[in-house]
């Protein structure tokens, strides 16, 4: 077996030595390699048919600077044969971070030949290039002896705690519409379409999502079905139409002008903290700020708007816990979730899965099981759904809103 030292010079370009071990690897080429960026790619590329072979595989860790991009890049060449670790989600040290895999291993290999380079390079333009200083070993020997058999060993240990790549098939991306949400209660009997709404909220905390232009969706509820705090119930009917005005009145800290807009064919009033829809009555002009909107449209009232982008998220999904010995002294250098007993807490991440984020002040008793096809994209893929429960800091958000997006 013979030994080189990968180089003297700290920044000798290792892109040159790297193509020539792969390029001997007629029957086998596998790497575990903690990052991989478009360059890493880009110098793989030449190698995808060795890449290819049975017993070859690629390994790198996820998460930045690593490219998902690259990632299916590779993927595409050498399907089945592009692996991610997830790392660990416990223990942390603070500061620092949580565990992933750092290897940086290359084997080659032709017949009971190898080579073997180990050392600081990632897959990246900096590390293949001579910008980073960076050093490596490089055994060149025959398959049956140990350094080869260890490093076989930790490649495909690394391989099995991987996943296999499968990317995403991302929908295409929703048309954010501005819309002005209102959900109000109603107890009286309404005049066929089209209709004015004169907006009377008993602060300036809406001043914002009431400004035009923009579209206007109104759902209406029984009497008493809203709540300050707590989910929203399914509305009776939906409505959408257009926003045209907002004043500030004398009451506004601005000092807008008076206001009547009489010719409204309704008035929606806060009581303590509800909407409510009610007939216009004259002369109720003392809050802050007013709105005008034309209803002209009726809707589906289990139709969702939600603020936030509802395309799925691809993060990493932790798995059980385990607990391992370490020295008292370093306890102190890990976060306070990563220290049970005097013991190490470890959490392997072990899956991708694909989230999507909700607000329950948005959508309402809604049920998961109704949301979820709304938002899953492929059959193939688990969609997790997340919905921030509604909290007291929540109660100005309830019941009026802007939107982008329609479920």
């Amino acid at each position: 077996m013979q030994a080189e030292f990968i180089a003297a010079n700290p920044q000798e370009r290792a892109i040159t030595v790297l193509h020539e071990i792969l390029e001997q690897g007629v029957d086998q080429i596998s790497i575990a390699c903690a990052f991989l960026t478009a360059g890493g790619a880009k110098f793989l590329e030449r190698h995808v048919e060795r890449l290819r072979l049975p017993e070859s595989f690629l390994v790198v860790a996820w998460g930045t600077p690593t490219d998902e991009e690259a990632l299916e890049k590779l993927h595409k060449l050498a399907p089945g044969h592009i692996y991610y670790h997830l790392g660990s989600q416990l223990p942390y040290e603070t500061g620092v971070g949580s565990g992933l895999m750092h290897s940086k291993v290359f084997f080659a290999r032709a017949g009971r030949q190898c080579w073997l380079w180990t050392g600081s390079h990632n897959l990246t333009a900096s590390a293949l290039q001579g910008v980073n200083r960076e050093a490596a070993i490089l055994l060149t020997g025959t398959v049956d002896e140990l350094p080869f058999q260890s490093a076989l060993q930790h490649l495909q240990q690394c391989k099995a705690e991987a996943k296999v790549f499968d990317p995403a098939n991302p929908p295409p991306a929703l048309r954010p519409e501005q819309t002005l949400v209102v959900h109000a209660e109603c107890s009286i009997e309404l005049k066929p379409l089209p209709w004015h709404v004169h907006l009377r909220p008993a602060s300036t905390a809406y001043d914002k999502e009431m400004r035009p232009p923009g579209a206007v969706w109104l759902y209406l509820h029984m009497k008493n079905a809203l709540r300050r705090y707590g989910s929203r119930p399914l509305a009776e009917t939906a409505y959408s139409g257009t926003l045209t005005a907002l004043n500030f009145t004398e009451y506004h800290p601005q000092r807008g002008i008076p206001a009547n807009w009489q010719g409204a064919d309704y008035v929606i009033e806060q009581n303590n903290g509800i909407f409510q829809l009610v007939a216009q009555e004259v002369g109720a002009t003392n809050t802050p700020s007013q709105a005008v909107f034309r209803i002209d449209s009726v809707e589906e009232p289990t139709t969702v708007w939600v603020s936030d982008s509802p395309n799925p998220r691809r993060e990493r999904r932790p798995g059980p816990t385990r607990l391992s010995q370490t020295d008292p002294d370093f306890l102190q250098f890990f976060t306070p979730r990563s220290v049970k007993g005097g013991q190490l807490v470890h959490r392997d991440y072990d899956a991708i899965h694909d989230v999507v984020r909700m607000r329950r002040t948005e959508v309402g008793d809604m049920a998961e099981a109704d949301l979820l096809p709304r938002v899953s994209y492929s059959a193939n893929r688990l969609t997790g759904l997340e919905i921030a429960e509604v909290s007291k800091g929540d109660e100005r958000s309830a019941f009026i809103y802007r939107a982008k997006f329609r479920l």
